[in-house]
C-alpha cells in the first residue's frame, strides 16, 4: 500500500470567470483571460500526487514534439488559446529516440510556455526504438534508461508542475511483456532520480496501457511518494459495431455506458487497492482515425458522457488530440470538420452540463453557455440570443424545450441533440438535466 502524505499545492489562479445569474436563469460566457494572470507560482519544492491530479484537470495530447509538421506550426498562442479555454494540461509526446540539442531547445521552449500559461506539461516518450528496434531486453533497457536520465538531467531544475510520463503506451515486442516492463521502471525511476528526487514520475500498465492489466504494473520504489500511473481508452474513439468492446452508438443502452464505465472502475478499484493515484492520457471523441463515421452530435453525446463519468471517479484526462480540435496553420479553434472535432465538441468537455448557443450556423459566431434553468424573453435579449440562434451544443442526457410563448408557457419543442442549423424562433427556453441512467 503506498503511503499518503499531505504537502500543499501552490495556489493557482482560476482559469474562469463565471457571470450574472438570477433565481431562475444561470448563465455563463467565455472571459478573455489576461494570461500573466495564469502563470504558476513556481516556488513549490514539490507536488504530491493526490493534490497534482485535483488541479490537473483535462487537457490535450499534443504533437508539438513528435512529428514535425506540428513542430514547424507550433506556436505560444496554441498554449494560450487552451489555457483560456479552460483546458489545464497536455501531455507532449516525443519520439526521437535520441534527441539533440535542437530538440530539447525546441521542448524547453514548449514546456516553458505551457509553465508561464497555467498549463501543466507532461512529458510522454513513444518508445518505438525499444519496441521495435531493439535485439534484446538488455539494449531496449539500457536505451529507456539512458532517455530518461537525459531528459531528467536536462529538466532538473524546472518546477514540480512538469512531469514525466514513461511511456505514451507499450506495445510492439513488449505489450504483454509486464514483467520486462516492470524491470525496466527499476532502472528508469532510479535514473530520473539521481537528479529529479521530487519529480512526479508516471507509468503505464502493458497492452497499450490498458486499465485490465493496471493489476500487473508494479511501480518501483517503494517508499517514492512521487510516483502514480497512467492509463487510457478509446484512444482510437468509439466504434459502431456491438461486438467491440468499444461500442457506443448513442448511449441509450445499459452496454455502452458500460463500456465507458466498466473500465473507469477497474482502474478506481486499482486506486483503492494500491494507494496510487492515476490519470487518463489518451481516449477520442469520434474514430477519426477509422474513417470518422460519427457526426459532431454523436462525438458531443460520447464526449459529454465520458467527461462526466471521469469527473465523477475523479480522474483528469487528456484527450487525444489537439490538431483534431485546433488548427495549428492558423491558430483558430475549427468550427467543426469531416474527420474531426469542432467547438461543439470542445465545448461538451469544457462543461458537459451546459449547452451552448451558437449565433451562427455550424456554430460559428458569438456563442453563450447556459445551465439548466429557464431563460425568459427579457434575458435572452440582454445576452443578445433572442431570435439569434444559428446551432446549438446539446450534451447527452438533456433536454431542451423552446416556446413561441414567453416564460416556458404554451407547446414546446423538444430537442435532444446537437443542431448546426437550428434557426428556430422562440421567445423563452427550458433547459433540462434528465440524469436519466
Amino acid at each position: 500500500m503506498k503511503s499518503s502524505h499531505f504537502l500543499k499545492l501552490s495556489s493557482i489562479l482560476a482559469l474562469f470567470l463565471f457571470s450574472f445569474c438570477s433565481t431562475n436563469e444561470i448563465q455563463d460566457q467565455e472571459t478573455n483571460l489576461q494570461t500573466s494572470d495564469l502563470t504558476f507560482n513556481t516556488s513549490s519544492s514539490a507536488i504530491l500526487p493526490e493534490d497534482y491530479v485535483q488541479d490537473l484537470g483535462k487537457g490535450f495530447d499534443v504533437t508539438w514534439s513528435e512529428f514535425s509538421k506540428y513542430m514547424d506550426l507550433y506556436s505560444e498562442d496554441a498554449v494560450i488559446d487552451f489555457s483560456n479555454a479552460g483546458f489545464k494540461n497536455v501531455r507532449i509526446r516525443m519520439n526521437d529516440p535520441n534527441p539533440d540539442q535542437v530538440f530539447m531547445d525546441r521542448l524547453k521552449m514548449q514546456v516553458d510556455h505551457c509553465l508561464a500559461h497555467g498549463v501543466y506539461p507532461i512529458l510522454a516518450y513513444q518508445g518505438h526504438y525499444l519496441e521495435e528496434t531493439a535485439t534484446t531486453d538488455e539494449e531496449a533497457r539500457l536505451h529507456l534508461t539512458e532517455w530518461w536520465r537525459k531528459m531528467a538531467e536536462e529538466f532538473q531544475d524546472y518546477p514540480p508542475q512538469l512531469t514525466f510520463n514513461i511511456m505514451v503506451e507499450i506495445s510492439g515486442r513488449y505489450k504483454l511483456d509486464y514483467a520486462a516492463m516492470n524491470s525496466f521502471y527499476v532502472d528508469v525511476l532510479a535514473a530520473i532520480r539521481e537528479t529529479n528526487q521530487n519529480r512526479i514520475v508516471i507509468f503505464p500498465p502493458v497492452k497499450i496501457s490498458d486499465p485490465e492489466y493496471l493489476q500487473f504494473l508494479e511501480i518501483p520504489g517503494e517508499n517514492d511518494q512521487f510516483t502514480m500511473a497512467e492509463w487510457h481508452f478509446f484512444a482510437a474513439g468509439p466504434r459502431k459495431d456491438p461486438s467491440n468492446k468499444k461500442y457506443w452508438l448513442d448511449g441509450k443502452t445499459a452496454e455502452e455506458r458500460a463500456n465507458v464505465t466498466g473500465p473507469i472502475q477497474t482502474a478506481v478499484n486499482w486506486m483503492n487497492q494500491t494507494g496510487y493515484k492515476t490519470w487518463v492520457g489518451a481516449w477520442m471523441s469520434g474514430n477519426y482515425n477509422k474513417g470518422n463515421d460519427f457526426s459532431i452530435p454523436d462525438q458531443v453525446s460520447f464526449s459529454s458522457f465520458m467527461t462526466r463519468e471521469l469527473e465523477n471517479a475523479g480522474i483528469p484526462w487528456s484527450i487525444n488530440a489537439g490538431n483534431k480540435f485546433y488548427d495549428y496553420a492558423t491558430n483558430e479553434w475549427f468550427t467543426t470538420t469531416v474527420d474531426a472535432a469542432g467547438i461543439p465538441v470542445r465545448d461538451a468537455l469544457i462543461d458537459p452540463y451546459k449547452i451552448s448557443l451558437y449565433s451562427g450556423s455550424d456554430y460559428s459566431g458569438d456563442s453563450v453557455r447556459l445551465a439548466p434553468g429557464v431563460y425568459n424573453e427579457a434575458y435572452l435579449r440582454s445576452i443578445g440570443f433572442f431570435d439569434n440562434v444559428g446551432s446549438i451544443m446539446i450534451p447527452f442526457d438533456f433536454k431542451v424545450s423552446i416556446y413561441k410563448n414567453d416564460n416556458a408557457k404554451g407547446k414546446a419543442d423538444v430537442y435532444s441533440m446537437t443542431n448546426n442549423n437550428f434557426n428556430k424562433p422562440f421567445s423563452s427556453i427550458k433547459i433540462e438535466y434528465l440524469n436519466s441512467y
